[in-house]
């Protein structure tokens, strides 16, 4: 995909966290001290993850959101600054803590996980209303849900009547209220996702076309719905299209999630179809799972057209 001038631009809302992960060689019982045999600590939530795939895929990416006034809070504007991402709209909030998750893993690979969203959780209507002016010049907005309904709410209903496309990326799922989904011009949840936001267990045996059916008969227009190593299917008025993943050695899938996304908006913003935009998603998910870790494994503009063959 050849780049376009100028540059697309994309606004992402959502969270920022911070991971802290241990490895363990097996989970303590109460009141039990184990002692660790390894710790990592990096930046992390899904809005920071999507905004720094957004740049580095060639978009012009501005983050919403919101931190404490802390260290962790300082490191996240440097790793902004870096990724070339505005975060002129991020806020910092003196009263609460940047967002934090606790991830304890054992040695045969399972894994417990705490979350104290803090600031995510802060983030509120009057934040998006101040990003305002924002809005009216962007191609897409890109969303997810580690940020309260009501931030979403404002930014799809600012974005969307500004014209730009909105991209909602339903992570974690929940059922949100009709006034964001009639907004939504592009609903990417995986497999699991897409039943949780129809109030069905996340394994629930039915196919993939009819529950990606029910979520556009709740006004989404497009559901583009992920699958793993088997890609993606696209929704549409005008029919049902599967798009192949890419054969790749896998280290680690945990952004891939979030690379498919920022792809996504970035391609189209650029004026891809659907079928061609979600192509070069899946080749952005793809190789972000051949490195460990999020932020090392999302690509570059360059990496993904490599890929893809153009």
């Amino acid at each position: 995909m050849a780049s376009t001038e100028p540059s697309p631009r994309i606004a992402v809302v959502g969270s920022y966290n911070v991971g802290l992960t241990m490895v363990v060689p097996r989970f303590p019982t109460p009141g039990e001290t184990v002692l660790g045999d390894s710790f990592a600590e990096g930046p992390g939530g899904k809005g920071s993850n999507q905004a720094i795939g957004v740049a580095r895929l060639g978009g012009e990416a501005t983050f919403v959101g919101q931190v404490g006034d802390d260290s962790y809070a300082d490191d996240a504007f440097a790793l902004w600054d870096r990724e070339g991402v505005d975060a002129t709209h991020v806020t910092r909030n003196p009263e609460t803590h940047t967002g934090v998750g606790f991830v304890i893993v054992s040695e045969d690979g399972e894994n417990e996980i705490t979350v104290a969203p803090g600031a995510n959780d802060a983030l509120d209507a009057a934040a998006i209303d101040a990003a305002s002016s924002e809005f009216a010049g962007v191609d897409a907005l890109l969303c997810q849900l580690e940020v309260g309904d009501e931030p979403i709410e404002a930014a799809v209903r600012t974005a969307s009547a500004a014209g730009a496309d909105v991209v909602l990326n339903p992570a974690p799922a929940r059922e949100l209220p009709a006034a964001v989904l009639e907004r939504v011009d592009y609903l990417t949840p995986n497999q699991n996702e897409a039943r949780l936001m129809l109030g069905l267990d996340p394994d629930a045996d039915r196919d993939d076309e009819s529950v990606a059916a029910d979520l556009r008969a709740l006004g989404v227009d497009t559901v583009v719905m992920t699958r793993g190593a088997a890609g993606a299917l696209v929704v549409t008025d005008g029919g049902i299209e599967a798009v192949d993943s890419f054969d790749v050695d896998v280290v680690d899938t945990t952004g891939a999630g979030d690379s498919f996304n920022a792809a996504l908006a970035v391609a189209l913003s650029e004026g891809l179809p659907i079928g061609r935009a979600t192509r070069f998603a899946c080749a952005a998910g793809a190789l972000a799972t051949t490195a460990a870790e999020v932020i090392p494994g999302l690509p570059d503009r360059e990496t993904v057209a490599a890929l893809v063959g153009e």
